[in-house]
């Protein structure tokens, strides 16, 4: 006969993995519901929320993701993908192998088991792993979109304006980019290239927020640079230029974009370093950062991604007055009409090779930004038009005077 001692070790080791199971499992679902609790409440004081967790417990609790980010030349949080991905197709080739093996012996000496065990424990570890992945959005991120928006630390003005303002403001952001434009080295074709690599790019993009922070102290922050993508190929399809996965802080962008269009996507990512969750925000704070920078890529990408904006603006208001606007003088209607042809080209050819993954990809999107109270969605990228007139308007370079 066994011992007593001796039956709760049989006890303990036969179940060993159904108790460590449901600990961890508990433990990560209670994380969850406390840090979704918090997301959900959080919006009843926005400024308690940017005091407490945007400037101070934000920044500590993601600074030790990007630090160990900022150790690889390449995106730790997909290699982590891959690792899981082919972890997973590991164990369920194993699961199935040892299935098969004890159906057969089973045939033999005994009646196969019911339930396969090694299954179990794999839909078990998803479990838990999707309970890790959803409170990491919570506590790495996902509550700064119930705090305070750059516009209300900025003190910017933003309010609905006229078309002649938005023309106005099209004119200058095609002069500077025009400006900005010239001295950049071009391919044979006429389009903007650089020598440099995506990732030795995208690793300037910090430089630009020490001038940018300046004037509006809430931009300065400890950044990890983005890493040029390795499923760029899939993001392509999916139409992402760039991605800031709250649930590992570190920020990714599409290398398949052409070079003028990296500097401004890669600050925009930045932005949300900092806490700035709202599209548009991020869209003018890279923007600034960009046009910031001492690297004359990154001005002109700046000039150039807000003057597509505008002229987008524009183009749904007043055709003619958008046509106006190209056809000025002061304006480099052709070189900068080929960068955006370009840029139009690249994205398209993969839009066509699958309009299904696009559309699919955009509507989560969509719906990812209405969940979390931005009431446009998609649309609310474009709204970076009213946050670039209410800065000239405040500014000493008043385009509107």
């Amino acid at each position: 006969m066994k011992s007593g001692s001796n039956k709760l070790k049989e006890f303990f080791r036969k179940y060993r993995f159904r108790r460590v199971a449901t600990i961890v499992a508990g433990a990560a679902a209670l994380r969850l519901l406390v840090w979704f609790l918090i997301y959900r409440f959080a919006s009843n004081d926005r400024t308690r929320t940017y005091e407490i967790y945007t400037s101070r417990v934000f920044p500590v609790i993601t600074q030790p993701m990007k630090s160990i980010a900022k150790l690889f030349p390449f995106s730790v949080g997909e290699t982590l993908v891959i690792i899981m991905a082919a972890l997973f197709v590991a164990g369920l080739v194993i699961c199935t192998v040892r299935a098969v093996r004890n159906k057969k012996s089973a045939r033999i000496i005994a009646p196969a088991p019911k339930k396969p065990a090694g299954f179990a424990r794999l839909l078990v570890m998803l479990l838990v792993a999707a309970l890790l992945i959803g409170g990491n959005f919570f506590v790495y991120g996902g509550i700064n979109y119930k705090s305070l928006t750059f516009k209300e630390l900025s003190g910017l003005d933003v309010k609905s304006t006229d078309i002649g303002t938005l023309e106005k403001l099209c004119l200058f952001l095609g002069q500077k980019a025009t400006e900005a434009r010239q001295g950049l080295p071009l391919d044979e074709k006429g389009f903007v290239v650089d020598s440099r690599s995506a990732q030795e790019i995208l690793s300037a993009s910090p430089a630009g927020y020490a001038k940018a922070s300046e004037e509006f102290p809430c931009l300065s922050g400890k950044f990890t640079p983005p890493k040029a993508a390795i499923f760029s190929e899939i993001m392509s399809y999916e139409q992402i230029a760039g991605i800031f996965p709250i649930v590992f802080t570190e920020s990714i962008v599409n290398k398949n974009s052409p070079a003028y269009d990296l500097p401004s996507v890669a600050c925009h990512e930045l932005a949300h370093q900092l806490g700035f969750a709202q599209e548009d925000e991020a869209n003018f704070i890279g923007y600034l950062a960009a046009i910031c920078s001492d690297d004359p890529l990154y001005v002109y990408s700046g000039y150039y991604s807000g003057f597509c904006y505008a002229m987008n603006k524009l183009y749904n208001f007043d055709r003619d007055k958008w046509a106006a606007v190209w056809n000025s003088p002061g304006i480099d209607s052709e070189g900068i009409s080929n960068d955006m042809r370009r840029s139009n080209e690249i994205w398209d050819s993969y839009r066509k090779k699958a309009e299904v993954v696009s559309k699919v990809s955009e509507a989560v999107n969509d719906s990812y930004l209405k969940s979390n109270d931005i009431s446009d969605g998609t649309h609310s990228y474009g709204r970076v038009v009213d946050l670039l007139i209410a800065y000239y308007s405040a500014s000493g370079e008043n385009p509107f005077a």
